[in-house]
């Protein structure tokens, strides 16, 4: 599945790059060469900034010239091939790590850098002063800081270097990056100081350094979208001045702190106050209006009876929210992460965990491992809900939705630790009488070891033939499946999709029009983007999907998709920038018609 650039999105921006046909004749894209080692090159699934600046600036051409190792003195013997060859009118160049690393794991141990202080600098002045002579505007970044991890700390734990110190790694970098900075001033190139604005998001962020990087050398997503957005600011103002064409694509759009949206999408998040909002499912009422449902004012590991399940409801298509209702409460146990479902008779049935304690020992849940699944239901329009009742017991994660057949069975999914290794399996719980009773489904199990392997947090859906379909997430890097041929009471062996899948859990919903639509996180982009995509034959194919929400920090994840309207998407995910303990519930609204436009058919 891969993204590609539709009419739509080609005529939305020509107008925007026709504001500078007059100063630039030449409508050929406008060559950009990002030149370095490691911290610039292609790094497995990382989303590196020369990426970044590809999809997000129009008219461009980014060339990567990043080789990890690379020091200016090796970059010196490619800079024609590399750099030069590609006529560039706008070069960014960030060295200096291995130029500045002493070898002291070395026997005998190095006692000088790689490339001298004034050898380095010399390079970033030949650099700078040939690009300028060739008419190209050059960005000079200084290295990301560095941090010490554990292995680091191994390698290179004596002097130069100071292990004692938080930013000891950073003690022989230091002085190179003040020659950065010097050359930049000197030679008339922009200059970007990552050591400076790496330390700044972190504490803007209220998270470390060591956060925004992958393994105390590299930036990791988070790290790489910092140097994107400075990157993009000041090449758009060097287009302006110098009358380059370059424009910047449709502009994502904030949803809180720390999530962005597609431009397609409306940000319908609700403006709960309390520090955690834990849920983000939706259903549409039988007067019209839409829940959502969620845990706060705290999450999982508080005092029991201090969280509580609520609702808000919005009439006018999540410009406005009703105050909050509490659904559920209970004394012993910390309510949490609830979904929402309503059946075609108006019920509204809400499912949640009754959490009291996540403790394992010798590679097993013990006995006090305990995380309940509750449901409650109200038969008008949320004034009243039923007394909770439990439908599962024992230790299950996160709920995921649920299902009503076309004979009107619902069917629950949901994972559970079992033993001996500890895993997690899949389950199903089924009534056939409204909710009144429910069964239980046998596991779903496909092996693995650990508090996080096995068959995780699957979500269902009802096939055309009549069969129900079980996705499930895995740590196997593709989602797995299940079916049932007699509404949920028994499955089929599991089996590997075809579907790349992020460790984390996917959502689907069944359109008005019969297409599929699934809502989830991506191998490639982690937790870090959210993708949809739709399926005209049963999940076998799927449209190229798009990425609707990220968030750095916290990503964008545990998502859950419903078609409020015909043709009219809604889907909710989490944000957490400081872990699980404080998790932010968000929601956006795109219509399926603008999806398939951006996509393609």
């Amino acid at each position: 599945m891969k993204h590609t650039l539709t009419l739509l999105t080609a005529l939305l921006l020509a107008p925007l790059a026709l504001l500078h046909a007059a100063d630039v004749p030449a409508t050929e894209p406008v060559a950009i060469v990002a030149f370095g080692d490691s911290t610039t090159a292609v790094r497995g699934s990382t989303k590196v900034y020369a990426s970044v600046l590809q999809e997000e600036l129009h008219n461009v051409r980014v060339i990567n010239a990043g080789v990890g190792g690379n020091t200016t003195e090796m970059g010196r013997k490619r800079f024609d091939q590399d750099v030069l060859r590609h006529q560039p009118q706008i070069a960014i160049i960030q060295f200096g790590i291995n130029d500045s690393a002493v070898d002291v794991w070395k026997t005998p141990p190095t006692a000088e850098p790689r490339v001298s202080l004034e050898r380095y600098e010399a390079n970033l002045r030949h650099f700078v002063q040939t690009l300028k002579s060739k008419n190209a505007r050059v960005v000079l970044m200084t290295p990301n800081p560095l941090r010490w991890t554990p292995k680091l700390k191994e390698i290179y734990g004596k002097p130069p270097y100071q292990p004692e110190n938080v930013d000891g790694f950073n003690a022989p970098l230091a002085p190179y990056c003040e020659a950065a900075r010097r050359v930049a001033r000197e030679e008339g190139a922009e200059l970007l100081d990552m050591q400076q604005a790496f330390v700044e998001q972190a504490q803007k962020r209220g998270v470390t350094v060591d956060s925004l990087l992958s393994d105390g050398m590299h930036p990791n997503d988070e790290g790489h979208r910092i140097e994107a957005d400075l990157l993009r600011e000041r090449i758009l103002a060097l287009a302006k001045t110098h009358g380059l064409a370059i424009t910047e694509g449709p502009l994502w759009k904030a949803s809180g702190e720390f999530v962005k949206i597609h431009p397609l999408c409306t940000d319908i998040t609700h403006d709960s106050p309390n520090p955690t909002v834990l849920g983000c499912g939706l259903a549409r009422m039988k007067d019209g209006a839409v829940m959502a449902v969620y845990s706060t004012p705290s999450s999982y590991y508080s005092k029991p009876g201090t969280t509580w399940i609520a609702g808000r409801v919005t009439k006018d298509g999540g410009t406005t929210w009703s105050p909050e209702s509490v659904i559920a409460r209970h004394p012993d146990c910390q309510p949490s992460h609830p979904s929402v479902f309503a059946t075609r008779g108006g019920v509204i049935h809400v499912f949640y965990l009754g959490f009291k304690k996540a403790k394992w020992k010798d590679g097993n849940p013990t006995p006090e491992n305990q995380s309940d699944m509750w449901t409650t239901r109200s038969s008008d329009n949320g004034a009243t809900w039923s007394e909770p009742q439990m439908i599962f017991k024992g230790y299950t994660g996160a709920t995921n939705g649920a299902i009503e057949t076309r004979d009107g069975h619902l069917i629950v999914p949901y994972s559970h630790y079992v033993k001996d290794p500890g895993r997690l399996a899949s389950q199903a719980s089924v009534s056939s009488d409204g909710g009144k009773t429910w069964s239980l489904s046998p596991d779903i199990d496909i092996g693995g070891a650990g508090d996080h392997e096995g068959a995780l947090e699957p979500c269902v859906l009802e096939l055309k033939d009549g069969r129900v379909w079980m996705l499930i997430r895995t740590t196997r890097k593709f989602f797995w499946e299940s079916f049932s041929t007699d509404r949920g009471k028994t499955w089929s062996v599991a089996k590997a999709t075809t579907i790349d899948a992020n460790s984390s859990p996917g959502h689907l919903t069944r359109l008005a029009d019969g297409r599929i639509a699934l809502v989830w996180n991506r191998v490639e982009t982690k937790r870090t983007e959210l993708h949809l995509a739709l399926s005209a034959d049963e999940g076998k194919t799927w449209t190229s999907s798009l990425n609707v929400a990220r968030g750095t920090p916290g990503g964008a994840t545990y998502p859950f998709v419903i078609e409020i309207a015909p043709g009219e998407l809604w889907i909710g995910y989490h944000n957490v920038p400081k872990g699980w303990n404080f998790p932010r519930a968000r929601h956006l609204r795109i219509s399926v018609s603008s999806f398939m436009e951006n996509v393609g058919r």
